[in-house]
């Protein structure tokens, strides 16, 4: 909004409402001013002189200081809650079966949700009324056509599916938890700062709550559902070439496979969008059905031409290079800002060490002074080495262009056909 002077101020209540990292609030604000854009503190008020950006930078360096010993205080706290005998849910819904108790100290039985999770694997682990194990699809279905409560239909949340619609995912789940065991682990992932990194084992926390099945059924769907992985053949009757590579260009959800044999007895197969299948609840799609064998021709004609054709492969390199450049444009952008403010911070530190060693300045002030640029150079050379190694994450090198069509080269040679090697330069 601002390349596109669609405001002159914005207006932040204080320094670390707009970032609590020194770095970050420096390029944002640098952004800012070269699109003519001013920002307004309201709660203090920086001049824009030597003085009045040194009081910034160091408040700046205090917002980042207090975010990470939050951080650390809320993290010690939380851990340690846990360790004396208190569940750390964060305002997160318990598991389904399971419900807060009254102290909020543990959790508690559901007796309804906790009767469908040992059906659940019974069903899995011993079988149904016939002694047949069931697939986790084939849970799904029988507790579909039972409408058992769904922790979606608990909740109220209903984006996928409808009310008492059961889906293998969730069965999956429901056998992979632990929790219904017995045992509860807390840490299991890092989610300061928006990011959610898993940890390491080590730093997990068990906790007991009640079991909803025995620690030797859980181990039985363990082990099943690890031999299930291992000797799966996923039983595909018919080849579909994009069978689960494609989604929906309208609704974006998910494109089924599906076949139809009519009165000629003759088999079609087709691909149809799941909304209009009618398997997304609420969702209502208009895209038309399409027969497999055109479309996989297609795909298919347009892949081999890609690979065997130096003419078209050059073209979809460059198509892709171009949206690659468009993708980075921003990051490279921040580092421009960047470099400028490395350079203003490090002409400024040796401005300082000069008065320093003339004597013309207080000694304190001068050290201050000093303390905070280096201060502020070492928070920018992190952040461009971060914004650098992104860079370099999304980037399409030279090296990597010639992978490709050395890939391509080695696929017509497969196929038989001849195929002009391109070295980088000849497009």
């Amino acid at each position: 909004m601002a390349q596109k002077g669609a405001f002159d101020v914005l207006v932040v209540r204080e320094i670390d409402r707009l970032s609590r990292k020194l770095a970050k609030q420096l390029i944002v604000e640098e952004q800012l001013n070269r699109a003519g854009v001013e920002v307004v503190y309201v709660l203090a008020s920086y001049e824009n002189s030597p003085e009045g950006r040194l009081n910034k930078h160091i408040r700046a360096t205090i917002a980042e200081y207090e975010r990470e010993k939050i951080a650390e205080h809320m993290v010690r706290g939380r851990r340690q809650v846990v360790k004396n005998g208190k569940i750390m849910l964060h305002g997160n819904t318990p598991p389904f079966g399971y419900r807060l108790s009254e102290d909020g100290k543990n959790l508690v039985i559901h007796e309804e949700e906790a009767a469908v999770v040992q059906l659940v694997y019974t069903w899995y682990v011993e079988g149904d009324e016939k002694g047949r194990r069931l697939s986790t699809r084939e849970i799904s279905k029988r507790l579909t056509q039972m409408r058992g409560p769904t922790w979606a239909g608990l909740h109220g949340m209903f984006k996928k599916r409808g009310k008492g619609e059961w889906s293998g995912r969730l069965v999956y789940r429901i056998l992979q938890s632990e929790t219904y065991a017995g045992h509860w682990h807390y840490g299991k992932r890092n989610t300061f700062g928006g990011y959610h990194k898993p940890n390491a084992h080590e730093w997990w926390l068990a906790f007991n709550v009640p079991p909803i099945v025995s620690e030797e059924m859980w181990e039985k769907a363990n082990l099943q559902r690890k031999a299930n992985v291992s000797v799966s053949k996923r039983n595909i009757k018919r080849e579909y070439l994009l069978r689960g590579r494609i989604r929906c260009g309208l609704c974006h959800t998910s494109v089924n496979c599906y076949a139809t044999v009519p009165h000629e007895r003759k088999l079609y197969l087709y691909y149809k969008c799941n909304a209009l299948m009618g398997n997304i609840a609420n969702v209502k799609c208009p895209l038309p059905i399409f027969r497999v064998d055109v479309v996989d021709k297609l795909v298919w004609d347009w892949v081999k031409a890609l690979l065997t054709q130096p003419g078209t492969l050059e073209t979809g390199l460059a198509e892709y290079q171009e949206s690659r450049e468009q993708f980075i444009a921003p990051i490279r952008d921040r580092l421009l800002v960047l470099d400028d403010l490395l350079q203003d911070s490090k002409s400024q530190l040796d401005r300082v060490l000069d008065l320093y060693i003339s004597g013309d300045i207080p000694r304190g002030l001068l050290i201050d002074k000093k303390q905070q640029l280096e201060t502020t150079l070492t928070s920018l050379e992190k952040e461009r080495d971060d914004l650098n190694l992104n860079l370099e994450t999304e980037t399409i090198t030279e090296k990597d262009i010639q992978q490709i069509r050395e890939f391509a080269l080695h696929i017509a040679e497969g196929w038989g056909l001849e195929m002009k090697p391109l070295m980088i330069g000849d497009a």
